[in-house]
């Protein structure tokens, strides 16, 4: 039994313990994103890339060099911005290695092993017209702290943003 619960922390401490994947970054933040929601039909649900505001638009870039997708927001169609915060589940190799232990674990110590595998990311909305008219919502995920960032490039860039609510 004791070997079981140093296996699932051992686990688990090795799911929470990622780093995300570096690239070109936002300016004191990591520019890496999930789209959860609301590009255009060309980008998958939940695809990981970058987030990146320049040239008067907002860019999200998924995939392998020389096979991305990219979608595109120009800033001047962007209504508002919104940000917040929620609580998910790890993702990763580790993190699914981890949850098929905890299922494993004697006398229901595994759901304790699942309340270590949460972590906390902002959630970044960002409302826009497209180019018919019609009003749109795409929703990223990004690492804790990195949202306040982008809402202020986009804010330094022209977008009304809705307060942040505390």
């Amino acid at each position: 039994m004791k070997l079981t619960i140093a296996l699932l922390v051992a686990a688990a401490s090795l799911a929470s313990g990622q780093t995300p994947i570096s690239g070109a970054k936002f300016p004191g933040a990591d520019n890496r994103a999930r789209h959860v929601i609301g590009l255009d039909e060309k980008m998958k649900r939940n695809a990981m890339g970058s987030l990146t505001v320049h040239d008067g638009k907002l860019e999200f870039k998924s995939g392998n060099p020389g096979q991305e997708v990219i979608s595109e927001v120009p800033i001047s169609s962007v209504e508002d911005v919104f940000i917040g915060t929620e609580s998910t589940q790890t993702r990763g190799k580790s993190a699914r290695v981890a949850k098929t232990a905890a299922y494993a674990a004697p006398y229901g110590t595994g759901r304790s092993v699942s309340l270590l595998l949460r972590n906390k990311v902002d959630i970044l909305t960002v409302s826009y017209h497209d180019s018919d008219g019609a009003l749109h919502g795409a929703i990223f995920a990004l690492p804790l702290g990195d949202a306040e960032t982008v809402r202020t490039q986009l804010v330094q860039a022209g977008v009304h943003a809705s307060p942040i609510e505390q």
